[in-house]
């Protein structure tokens, strides 16, 4: 559940997906489109858990956009519902500062407050062409009154490289309308800690029921793996076939219950 607040758009699935054809990366990557405009935005979720016959928002995930010159400023706040913080209390702030031309990212910071346990990543990108490198340093406190510990360690990559919120902006500028169903795309995904795969995988045209209205959208599964094993479950989601490219709804199933995220609208 967690990956819930980290991207609002995805949802944990137990659907697999299967691997890209030759060419499929390449064909993907030279598909962003142009009349996609990332504009300032303030974008709200609600984290919706049902368990038989509980159906309950459990919690809260804001999104927003800030164009800042040459480059934007992201920022993704999670946050349980005030019941559920009875069972796991949450707070989850990302930070992702990424260029304007090409969505390369220029750094990362991640901090979570959980159950008294307290985590800060910091990840400062270099890109030299097609090559990716970063400085992860992670700042860890396992409890209350404990001392902060913190590690440092630098992961490289070839391709296109992204961290876990830019990823999200990056997937909104691709022309969906001229990819085929079932072509695949793969990112590397760099994060404090460590270096995964990000596959993105087109599913074609859907609609998402909002507020009683059907609303048009392109359904999209993720899947991401280390070290070649798949490091935690497929994600699914649908984003708005306008040049806005909003993510709407997000469903999957949990290892107890299901776990949905729903689109509640812009907040200025």
């Amino acid at each position: 559940m967690k990956r819930l607040f980290i991207i609002p758009l995805i949802a944990i699935s137990l659907l697999s997906v299967p691997g890209p054809r030759a060419g499929a990366q390449e064909l993907m990557q030279s598909h962003h489109n142009p009349a996609v405009s990332l504009v300032d935005e303030t974008l709200t979720y609600d984290i919706i858990y049902k368990w038989g016959f509980i159906n309950k928002v459990a919690g809260y995930a804001t999104l927003s956009l800030r164009n800042d010159g040459n480059l934007y400023r992201a920022t993704l706040y999670g946050r349980n519902a005030p019941w559920a913080n009875r069972i796991y209390m949450l707070r989850d702030t990302l930070y992702s500062t990424m260029t304007k031309q090409g969505l390369y990212p220029v750094k990362y910071v991640y901090i979570a407050h959980e159950e008294g346990k307290y985590k800060k990543d910091i990840v400062d990108f270099t890109r030299s062409g097609n090559e990716f490198s970063a400085e992860c340093i992670r700042y860890k406190r396992p409890k209350n009154g404990a001392e902060t510990t913190s590690s440092t360690i630098r992961l490289e990559a070839s391709g296109m490289t992204v961290d876990m919120l830019s990823s999200f902006f990056y997937l909104r500028t691709l022309d969906f309308d001229n990819i085929n169903v079932g072509e695949s795309v793969t990112l590397n995904i760099f994060s404090g800690s460590k270096k995964e795969k990000l596959r993105i995988t087109y599913r074609g045209k859907s609609s998402v029921e909002l507020n009683g209205e059907n609303v048009a959208s392109y359904k999209i599964n993720f899947t991401f793996t280390r070290k070649g094993k798949q490091s935690s479950a497929p994600i699914t989601g649908w984003i708005s076939a306008d040049d806005r490219r909003i993510p709407l709804k997000v469903e999957g199933q949990l290892p107890v219950g299901k776990v949905r995220a729903i689109y509640t609208g812009p907040n200025p």
